[in-house]
């Protein structure tokens, strides 16, 4: 990578004078802009053939306020003006290509001067191919050395056989995790809920050592009750061959903990699974004051981590209840509890997407609610309002 692994929000003059001094010329991955892509259509058109012919080629980087010379070896840093150029470039996006370009981040490096340098970091997206939408455009792009090309018929349908292999990725992926969590839980009946991107693949989304994510995991949000078990807390993360995982165990020693952990993939997937707790003569349940509590953590979670390490990435996300057979509902007010229980092996409730977690976080998470109290018998789950904000009842 041209940035040595660095962080674009860490990005500064020095890394950018770097690309000067060592003569990186343009490629098929990195493309220099002495000035900012104009408003008028045509502008905006080459903009977006720009940015998805790179989308669907391998990825790479456009950089916005580097001046080049006739071979696209970068000569000098000039910036632009700030502005509102990020916004701009990511609502353009957003609106004019199908379908949206996994991971695209844009960011803006200050420069002493004043100015800014535009980072336009593009993923080899697993959603390709994109197709350039603005004005009735309709027309699939792809980098080929310095220059962008129409894709012809093959590299169209080349791409669409990809999309369907990242896709079935991720349900190949979903059936063998639930294969060896059964394995480890035997009987336990065991809550589990999941968020994956919805295009899976074997990059490395997230690292052992990054101190943010540990943070992030020691130190996840907690929607209060009276009861700590609607934490999803699990102690400090250790590392696994999966990723990062936290359950309160001594790692070197003991066998993983099942009863409560949390758990974040190298690949950008994040599971945290408990056990479902036995009421004496009523057998188990799913207690709503602590399990429902329990998705609302997860969710603002998920949506905590994905902003910052897959921004704008499509979401699945799952809840599943293993060994339920029998477990029954409790609701809030119990006293007009049906106790009608579940008559299968297995509680799944199937895949929610989410194009943006940050928009549609609190609607998902009572759509997973209201599906869960479905199951039961009851019409929708009565701890949040229309918008999807999580309540507590008066009388709690």
């Amino acid at each position: 990578m041209i940035f040595r692994g660095k962080k674009l929000s860490y990005l500064q003059l020095e890394d950018f004078q770097r690309l000067v001094n060592d003569e990186v010329q343009e490629c098929d991955i990195v493309e220099y802009k002495r000035d900012m892509y104009g408003n008028s259509d045509a502008d905006k058109r080459e903009m977006l053939k720009d940015i998805t012919s790179m989308a669907n080629h391998r990825g790479g980087y456009i950089l916005i306020g580097i001046d080049e010379n006739e071979e696209g070896i970068p000569t000098d840093i000039v910036g632009i003006e700030a502005g509102s150029h990020v916004e701009r470039i990511t609502s353009c996006c957003l609106d004019n290509v199908d379908k949206r370009i996994v991971g695209l981040d844009v960011r803006d490096a200050p420069l002493s001067n004043g100015k800014v340098v535009i980072i336009i970091s593009i993923p080899a997206s697993i959603n390709a191919p994109h197709m350039v939408t603005h004005k009735g455009l309709n027309q699939f792009w792809k980098r080929h050395s310095k220059q962008k090309d129409k894709m012809t018929i093959d590299e169209i349908g080349d791409a669409f056989d990809r999309r369907l292999s990242n896709l079935n990725r991720l349900d190949r992926f979903l059936f063998t995790r639930k294969a060896q969590i059964l394995e480890k839980i035997s009987t336990q009946t065991q809550l589990v809920i999941s968020a994956s991107p919805a295009f899976l693949s074997d990059e490395v989304i997230f690292n052992n050592r990054d101190d943010n994510l540990l943070k992030i995991i020691l130190n996840p949000p907690q929607k209060l009750t009276r009861d700590n078990r609607s934490s999803i807390h699990c102690g400090r993360p250790y590392p696994t061959i999966n990723g990062l995982r936290a359950d309160q165990s001594t790692p070197y020693y003991n066998n993983p903990s099942f009863d409560k952990y949390l758990e974040v993939f190298h690949n950008g997937y994040i599971e945290f699974g408990k056990w479902i707790e036995e009421w004496g003569q009523y057998g188990k349940s799913i207690a709503s004051l602590v399990e429902i509590p329990l998705v609302v953590n997860f969710m603002v979670f998920i949506q905590r981590i994905y902003e910052q390490y897959l921004p704008l990435t499509p979401l699945a996300i799952n809840l599943a209840i293993y060994n339920a057979k029998d477990i029954w509902l409790a609701t809030s007010n119990s006293g007009n509890d049906s106790r009608v229980k579940w008559q299968e092996q297995h509680l799944e409730l199937g895949s929610f997407y989410a194009e943006n977690i940050s928009e549609e976080r609190k609607l998902i998470t009572k759509a997973i609610c209201d599906r869960l109290w479905q199951c039961f018998h009851h019409e929708t789950c009565n701890l949040f309002d229309d918008a999807g904000t999580f309540r507590l009842p008066r009388e709690y």
